[in-house]
């Protein structure tokens, strides 16, 4: 089957999509790829959610899926995490066999008298803030350019350093022991498997997780996402007017451009910041700036080198299409 490229029809746009439990990531863009209208160019997601878990899973399109890296750095991300204390299995979830159980009279007694409050206090003041974490070893991180779990399923143990992350917020939702549900919102890149496995430590036992869902990537809620029933079939047209454009997702300043500086800014010429007519917005960082034409027509992202020196980082209008 032969590849048909050519430049996207659409502008960068992101779907916020709930993937239901038992679906891979993947599973979610094929789908798309196979119905989305014809000229929808690249496709990818923003973060891959584990088959177990559900939630929101964001799905970018016309170039948006080129920003990958900018939704991680920016974005925090918000979880609803239900585990069980006092069991241990090796992927951290319920999706393999128990290898370890916690018989101590500490759990029985002490842990599930703890009251919520104990717990979230205890939690907050061990996790808040700067958080190290190893990835799983049956997780996504890439060692040698395969995936940990695949080489974990081969009896391979990959053991890579610590990773610096970051937990904006705990908050415990129920405890009813041994089930602990949990709220938390973390920077990109951290494994919930693993926090909660430390938070359980923390609290003086070892716990797994029986289910997790992504509630928000940013400000995009799983209120606001596009359920199965209503997933795109046979190519059609509306459910391109679901899709948010990127510069909604990630708000930096926009520069518009006159027809002039929007040429130059497409044949990768620097511009002048103190030249450019600049709309503010909610900044994430001054160091990057939406690029659009006089007809609000998304054409790129600049990158602020200097003050006084802003490069094209990304030419959307260059996104050349790949479907199969």
């Amino acid at each position: 089957m032969t590849k048909n490229k050519s430049l996207s029809v659409f502008p960068p746009l992101v779907f916020n999509i709930f993937k239901p439990a038992k679906l891979t990531s993947y599973d979610v863009v094929r789908h798309f790829k196979r119905h989305l209208p014809t000229g929808f160019g690249k496709i990818g997601h923003f973060g891959t959610l584990d088959p177990f878990a559900s939630g929101v899973l964001m799905v970018g399109i016309g170039g948006a899926a080129r920003l990958n890296d900018f939704i991680h750095d920016f974005l925090p991300k918000t979880y609803l995490a239900v585990g069980k204390l006092g069991i241990e299995t090796p992927t951290g979830d319920y999706e393999s066999e128990i290898i370890q159980r916690d018989e101590s009279i500490y759990l029985k007694r002490e842990i599930a008298s703890f009251s919520e409050a104990f717990i979230e206090e205890r939690l907050r003041s061990k996790f808040l803030g700067e958080y190290w974490q190893a990835p799983h070893k049956y997780s996504a991180s890439k060692f040698m350019g395969k995936n940990m779990h695949e080489w974990a399923r081969e009896g391979v143990e990959i053991k890579k350093a610590p990773v610096r992350r970051f937990v904006h917020d705990i908050k415990i939702v129920k405890y009813k022991f041994p089930y602990l549900s949990v709220r938390v919102t973390v920077s990109s890149g951290t494994y919930v498997r693993t926090l909660f496995s430390d938070m359980s430590n923390e609290l003086g036992t070892i716990g797994s997780l029986i289910a997790l869902v992504r509630e928000k990537i940013g400000d995009n809620s799983i209120q606001q996402s596009i359920h199965k029933k209503d997933w795109p079939l046979d190519r059609q047209l509306p459910i391109i007017e679901k899709g948010k454009r990127i510069d909604e997702i990630l708000p930096f300043d926009t520069a518009i451009l006159d027809h002039s500086q929007a040429l130059s800014f497409k044949n990768g010429a620097f511009l002048k910041p103190d030249q450019l007519n600049i709309s503010r917005k909610y900044k994430l960082s001054e160091e990057y700036l939406w690029i659009s034409d006089e007809k609000k027509n998304l054409i790129g992202l600049g990158h602020r080198v200097m003050p006084h020196e802003l490069r094209p980082k990304i030419n959307f209008h260059l996104e050349a299409q790949d479907e199969t």
